[in-house]
């Protein structure tokens, strides 16, 4: 006869794993789920969601020795924390620090969800920082550091560190100890910092707010540096040290969407001058220009090209004039979704 899979044993070996040694306990009458999504596994950084109940670290579970420090965030309308003799519920958004050589619990009797990231304590002391020292506090979403800290840790779920160099892992490692170490010492903006960490999260924090934003034509420095409460002068200067500037990315976020749009065999009735607008230009010759200048062909071109590619069986003896075949191949290959 097969055994029987236990959730509950699967659920704490995968969160050891990535994490701590823990138990859970449900509550009474609840079909116990969990799951765990890792993040960063070099540095505990996962993301867990669970069923009603409580995930707690016992006298027994200390005896592995561990004693780092844990940043938790609460994702779920309620979660609450019991540790060094202390009670705190978190709303959304809002974190604490906890010590993985105490006993303690965290959980909900609704179903809850958290994000924790991990450190050793000789990290923290490395920089400075008496992490003891902000054991329970309340942290909340006002926090110009935690959403600093916040906002890195969600640009690296979009970019997975599993593609990342071990050079690339390695500085994302210090990166994030570095905001961890600010985060709980300040509960203050940590402002333009001249701390590498500091600035490489706001420039990850710039990309994403274009990234989600190139579209509307009213976007413009100062607004997006307004939108990250730093200065536009400290914006420009964390771009030109990427290698490029507002403008220029801006362009070229609009220009490979429209790209997709106009290759788009869906889309292949809608008029040139609304995608130009519907990405972000304001001015159809001007997006005109730009988009031959970056693609070797006019916008009617590339979308003429696509229309012959999907209806000739047969390639065309002479290629167009601006993009050929191949090339044309290459470049929708590359901004295909």
């Amino acid at each position: 006869m097969a055994v029987q899979p236990d959730p509950t044993r699967e659920w704490r070996e995968q969160y050891a794993r990535y994490c701590l040694r823990v138990d859970f306990e449900p509550l009474p009458g609840t079909t116990f789920d969990a799951s765990v999504k890792p993040i960063f596994p070099e540095l505990g950084i996962i993301r867990t969601e669970s069923s009603p109940g409580f995930i707690f670290r016992d006298e027994d579970l200390l005896r592995d020795g561990n004693d780092s420090f844990e940043v938790i965030f609460a994702q779920s309308q309620e979660l609450n924390i019991t540790h060094q003799g202390c009670e705190i519920r978190l709303g959304p958004g809002n974190a604490t620090i906890m010590q993985a050589s105490a006993t303690g619990r965290v959980g909900s009797r609704k179903r809850f969800g958290f994000l924790e990231v991990l450190a050793s304590s000789a990290e923290f002391e490395k920089r400075g920082c008496r992490a003891g020292d902000a054991l329970m506090q309340h942290i909340g979403t006002n926090s110009g550091a935690l959403k600093l800290l916040r906002g890195y840790i969600r640009s690296l779920e979009k970019s997975s560190s599993l593609t990342m160099s071990v050079a690339g892992r390695g500085i994302v490692h210090r990166h994030m100890l570095d905001l961890m170490a600010v985060a709980v010492t300040s509960r203050r903006s940590v402002g333009e910092s001249s701390l590498g960490a500091v600035a490489a999260a706001h420039t990850r924090a710039i990309f994403d707010h274009l990234a989600s934003h190139f579209s509307d034509p009213e976007l413009s420095l100062p607004k997006v540096a307004q939108s990250l409460q730093i200065s536009p002068r400290y914006l420009q200067r964390l771009l030109e040290t990427s290698g490029t500037s507002f403008t220029a990315h801006v362009n070229e976020l609009r220009l490979k969407h429209a790209f997709m749009l106009l290759t788009a065999q869906d889309l292949s009735d809608v008029r040139i001058c609304y995608i130009a607008l519907q990405v972000g230009f304001s001015d159809v010759s001007h997006f005109n220009r730009l988009f031959r200048s970056r693609f070797g062909d006019t916008p009617k071109g590339v979308r003429a090209n696509q229309q012959t590619s999907l209806t000739s069986k047969v390639p065309c003896s002479e290629p167009r004039v601006g993009i050929n075949s191949r090339s044309y191949s290459a470049l929708r290959a590359r901004f295909s979704p």
